[in-house]
């Protein structure tokens, strides 16, 4: 992760989220999202959107907390080790200036509370996602993601947002997770019911872990 002369930040992710992602991190989203015998697939999603909602916050608490000086030096060199030319980075710019898809940092005028260790969020009120999620998820996400070095937090934070919509997705439609089982886990399927496969999904994952059969356990 780097921040351009411009103050753009830039992060390289992997292609498989659960790579950017501390172990701890990853089990503890298992065992709160993809559990056995869960009735209902929509509290699956509840707990799935409160999760992306948190980590979102948290993202957004990282950008406010980013110091206004920036060392282009620095962060020249951050981005030669990410493979990334600074020099490219701001041509491309120059050429598209109207785009708005570029993550930018907050305004000036936003609350710049320091993000040092735990992020302290808004007061508990009915919209705060941590109401839908236990505690000890809550917790271990603080501490796996939170007390990271500034130059890989953020890149675990939208690791983590990029895994639980992974997992959504799955969990809202058939198709995807029946294609997913084949392919990740190396299992065929007869057509099944769809709460049928989402109780094998997660079987499957409280058994051998995150991993898939494809790619890394």
């Amino acid at each position: 992760m780097f921040r351009d002369s411009r103050g753009v930040v830039h992060t390289v992710c992997s292609a498989d989220p659960m790579e950017d992602l501390p172990p701890g991190a990853v089990r503890a989203l298992q065992a709160a999202l993809l559990q056995p015998g869960v009735p209902d697939l929509g509290s699956v999603l509840e707990r799935c959107d409160a999760v992306r909602e948190l980590v979102e916050r948290w993202q957004d608490a990282f950008f406010a907390a980013l110091p206004d000086e920036v060392d282009v030096e620095e962060e020249a060199r951050w981005a030669a080790e990410a493979g990334i030319s600074l020099a490219e980075v701001e041509t491309q710019y120059e050429d598209d200036e109207d785009d708005d898809d570029a993550p930018v940092l907050l305004d000036d005028d936003e609350d710049d509370e320091e993000l040092d260790g735990l992020v302290a969020l808004a007061g508990p009120d009915e919209h705060d996602p941590r109401h839908l999620l236990p505690e000890d998820l809550v917790a271990v996400l603080e501490r796996e993601l939170l007390l990271l070095p500034l130059r890989v937090r953020l890149e675990a934070l939208v690791a983590a947002a990029d895994l639980v919509s992974t997992w959504s997705d799955l969990v809202a439609d058939q198709e995807k997770l029946l294609g997913h089982l084949v392919l990740a886990h190396g299992e065929p399927q007869a057509a099944l019911g769809h709460e049928l496969l989402v109780e094998r999904h997660a079987t499957l994952h409280d058994a051998h872990g995150p991993g898939h059969a494809s790619g890394p356990t």
